[in-house]
């Protein structure tokens, strides 16, 4: 038991110095030489080594436990701010999965609709028309590329990533008749261990990137005291975004790849259909099951 929780201690130290201590250590070096440097000498790299040894020699100074209480004091800061990234990283989930002020939402949810149905359309009149060219294929596989790299579905969101998760309700709902809401949780616990392994690695990926996109942004705001740091938040936001854009793509497809899998598993529990029947399952049976799940509701 010992030696049990002598590991579990270790791991968690391990996870906050990665996610926290360290993180917070290097933004609180970046708001340091930006307090020193500031606008006024916010490129000059020999103000700042001059300031950063004058800082050194006065610590140096420091009785011991002065130090020792510094060293405390500078850890703790750094997980306070990691703690914050943390929390603003719930703000940026929001964000990018579309939950907007309404008039904002509409307005850049109606703009992607509107350009996929562009899109969309155009595809139909050309697939409609007699006689296809190669050329005309090569623009209707070119045209329904582009409505997919926009969205898989009619966007409702005004983010792609807010799209590709409404995009899996939408297929759910037509194709199976599931509503994923009230269906899902039932799914998880009966679907297979390598499913839930493989969604939870998607999931806890996007919400890495969340919190890289909470460090971006704090590094933006820093950019008000010391502009260079505008640069490590371009950085870090753009690679956050990737990140997010493809953890949340691998995440929605292994969501639809599994429940046409083991959507039958979930019938088959819940008693809708027998334990013989094979294949995928049937719009009624998604009705059935998402009534049971929905329990009146």
């Amino acid at each position: 038991m010992t030696d049990f929780f002598g590991e579990l201690a270790k791991k968690l130290a391990e996870r906050w110095v990665s996610l926290l201590a360290i993180p917070g250590l290097l933004f609180l070096t970046a708001l340091l030489v930006g307090a020193r440097l500031r606008w006024a000498h916010a490129v000059d790299v020999d103000y700042a080594l001059d300031s950063l040894d004058k800082l050194v020699a006065e610590i140096g100074q420091w009785p011991s436990a002065r130090k020792t209480l510094g060293v405390a004091g500078v850890l703790l800061a750094a997980a306070a701010v990691g703690l914050a990234a943390g929390g603003l990283a719930a703000g940026v989930r929001l964000i990018w999965l579309g939950r907007w002020p309404a008039p904002l939402a509409r307005w850049r949810s109606t703009a992607r609709r509107d350009r996929w149905d562009a899109l969309v359309e155009r595809r139909f009149a050309l697939e409609s028309a007699h006689g296809r060219t190669d050329e005309m294929q090569a623009t209707i596989d070119d045209l329904a590329a582009r409505a997919n790299r926009l969205a898989l579905a009619r966007p409702a969101s005004p983010t792609w990533i807010g799209d590709r998760f409404k995009a899996v309700e939408s297929i759910s709902h037509q194709r199976y008749g599931l509503d994923l809401a009230f269906v899902w949780p039932a799914f998880w616990l009966v679907a297979p261990d390598l499913v839930r392994s493989e969604t939870e690695a998607a999931g806890s990926q996007f919400a890495d990137a969340t919190v890289r996109g909470a460090w971006a942004t704090l590094y933006a705001m820093l950019a008000l005291l010391w502009p260079p740091s505008a640069g490590v938040a371009v950085v870090l936001g753009v690679a956050a975004w990737r990140r997010g854009r493809s953890s949340a793509a691998a995440q929605t497809r292994l969501i639809e790849v599994a429940l046409d899998l083991h959507g039958r598993a979930l019938a088959t529990t819940l008693g809708v259909s027998g334990a013989d029947t094979t294949g995928p399952l049937t719009p009624d049976e998604g009705v059935e099951i998402t009534r049971i799940c929905r329990k009146g509701r």
